[in-house]
């Protein structure tokens, strides 16, 4: 598995490198401190499937680098690590079409977990921001193809690659995102992305 890492820290870089080598030691890691980089990085390898992004490049909008990541790569997993928890940037992260939001605060224990469960799929949010969602007082259930919806929704996907990836109508897709929404006790994508992760809606990638 490749994993690109955008960060304009070098030892920032290195450092999550070490991390990563600790949960698995066959992933390779494609190094950039610049958006263009990435831009080029992504063009020499096509089987990319998760980019991990500091939110504060020099000179750069992360925000910017989210969306123009999602619309060269859209199936591309964007997972933001930022020294800010400020609640707002982390719901305009996930808007923008991130998977996974990590702040750097954490300690290297904490920081290897979330970073093993991202690598399995699975979305990562600080608590602060998860828990301004009121929970549900039992797990919702979910249909199978609705998990399925879930996890390509997790992963920042639009609505047409969602139907592309698990060979439906996208009229079906977004009747299966509003029975998902229902579930939730959401009103959109956002919500529910933070909703599930609160929640622990583990769910795995379609076969």
């Amino acid at each position: 598995m490749k994993i690109l890492i955008i960060d304009d820290h070098a030892l920032f870089r290195a450092g999550l490198r070490m991390l990563l080598s600790t949960i698995d030691a066959q992933l390779v890691c494609l190094e950039t401190g610049s958006i263009a980089g990435a831009r080029a990085l992504l063009a020499e390898h096509e089987d990319l499937p998760l980019c991990i992004l500091d939110l504060t490049l020099q000179q750069e909008s992360g925000l910017s680098a989210i969306r123009m990541l999602k619309e060269l790569r859209p199936s591309l997993a964007v997972v933001v690590v930022s020294g800010t928890e400020d609640p707002g940037v982390v719901r305009e992260c996930i808007d923008a079409g991130a998977m996974s939001y990590i702040p750097k605060s954490m300690a290297p224990d904490v920081l290897t977990d979330a970073l093993r469960h991202v690598l399995q799929g699975e979305v990562h949010l600080p608590v602060s921001v998860a828990a301004r969602l009121d929970a549900a007082a039992a797990r919702p259930h979910l249909s199978p193809r609705q998990a399925d919806v879930l996890q390509c929704l997790n992963r920042g996907l639009p609505t047409k690659l969602i139907a592309v990836e698990l060979g439906l109508s996208e009229y079906t897709v977004k009747e299966y995102l509003g029975n998902i929404f229902q579930a939730l006790g959401v009103r959109n994508r956002t919500e529910a992305v933070i909703k599930a992760a609160r929640l622990q809606l583990t769910v795995r990638p379609p076969s």
